[in-house]
């Protein structure tokens, strides 16, 4: 099988959880290298991914001839710089969401793109899950997006405190995706925006579409875990709806054409269960919210010291929640597939044969970064903002 030879810069959480497992097993890629400045993470990904090579060096990666293409996981105040150089060595590249932290530094990487002729991913992996997909093809054959509402809810104010997010920087590190998954929806950018607040990161964003369409999404970081995190509803042109709830469930509404209810596998990680994977194919979002449930209270167990140290199921339960070496672990947000490894599968596939990819591009990317900005604004002044057109 033909393969593309691919090095991961960065180690960090993202990676942990998705692109070191999903390199090794992507059947169209060779994951060579591995760069980060922990060599305690890169004794990690050696031990239980067999990377061949690690550095803390991304020159020994951008020099290597036989790498065509980078996959960049870093925090966001390196990741265009990182696929600047990336792309003027020659590599194709798939880098993590936010491409950047402004819309100037974005428009760089489109023109470093543009010049480089090679291809970049942004990380906007919701766009490849076949949940997702599966919502795109009804709303492409029955008369497009009309009006959607999207709540993304979670703990951001405990996640934020650990990776050193200052507060109000939710729109930019998470609600992004939002915004790429409505202008993949909708096949429009957005024409003005309008945020209000009730506290930081816990806001409602309306977007007007330059389509006509609208969307309206309930943002918040005040969540907890055993609440399912992603919910959208699509009011569509020839009538009738979908309903999507965390990539597990889809319901459509109003067409014989299409089953009434589809039920999505599980994403899995290697170092972890996998059951999940099929009680979600069979269940759906029962099996889901059972087993958000179940991780929340086993959590606060553990964390209320609610089990004995000389318990035999401590040891086992310390393993369930926290995986290997508490370096993974079975979070509930990857469980279901939002099409980490598809994206990236997707992109290999189309760097080695020479075809446009459908994963989001660099000019989405600085697209998603405009619209974050344009809420940032709304949100600070308490008035809509108006957006220039992007074609």
């Amino acid at each position: 099988m033909k393969k593309i030879t691919v090095g991961l810069i960065g180690a960090g959480g993202i990676a942990l959880s998705q692109h070191l497992p999903n390199l090794t097993r992507a059947p169209h890629v060779n994951f060579k290298w591995v760069c980060d400045l922990s060599r305690k993470r890169l004794e990690y990904a050696q031990k239980y991914y067999c990377v061949p090579n690690a550095t803390t060096n991304v020159n020994d990666i951008l020099s290597d001839s036989e790498v065509g293409m980078l996959l960049i996981a870093t925090r966001e105040d390196m990741q265009a710089q990182l696929t600047i150089k990336a792309l003027q060595a020659g590599k194709h590249v798939y880098v993590e969401k936010p491409l950047a932290a402004t819309p100037e530094m974005c428009e760089q990487v489109v023109a470093a793109q543009k010049k480089s002729g090679k291809n970049v991913a942004v990380g906007f992996n919701r766009r490849l899950s076949p949940a997702y997909l599966k919502a795109k093809e009804i709303v492409n054959t029955r008369g497009g997006a009309k009006n959607i509402f999207y709540r993304i809810a979670d703990n951001f104010w405990q996640w934020g405190k650990m990776h050193d997010y200052p507060p109000r920087s939710r729109i930019l590190h998470e609600v992004c995706h939002i915004f790429d998954i409505i202008r993949f929806f909708t096949g429009s950018d957005a024409q003005s925006v309008y945020c209000i607040d009730s506290r930081s990161d816990d806001e409602i964003i309306t977007l007007k579409m330059q389509n006509g369409a609208i969307a309206t999404i309930l943002s918040s970081g005040y969540s907890q875990t055993d609440m399912p995190k992603e919910h959208i509803e699509i009011i569509l042109g020839n009538k009738g709806g979908i309903i999507v709830d965390d990539f597990v469930e889809l319901h459509q509404y109003g067409s014989t054409e299409f089953k009434p209810r589809y039920t999505f596998a599980g994403h899995t990680h290697t170092q972890c269960d996998f059951t999940h994977k099929y009680m979600y194919e069979e269940l759906g979002l029962q099996a889901h919210e059972a087993l958000r449930r179940i991780l929340w209270k086993k959590r606060k167990q553990l964390a209320n010291d609610e089990f004995d140290e000389t318990m035999t199921g401590l040891a086992e339960l310390k393993l369930f929640l926290c995986g290997r070496e508490n370096e993974t672990s079975l979070n509930e947000n990857y469980l279901c597939n939002k099409g980490w490894l598809d994206a990236v599968e997707h992109f290999a596939c189309s760097c080695l044969n020479g075809t446009l990819p459908g994963t989001a591009t660099a000019n989405d990317g600085l697209a998603a970064n405009i619209i974050v900005n344009a809420v940032i604004e709304s949100r600070k002044n308490g008035m809509p903002v108006h957006i220039e057109n992007l074609s």
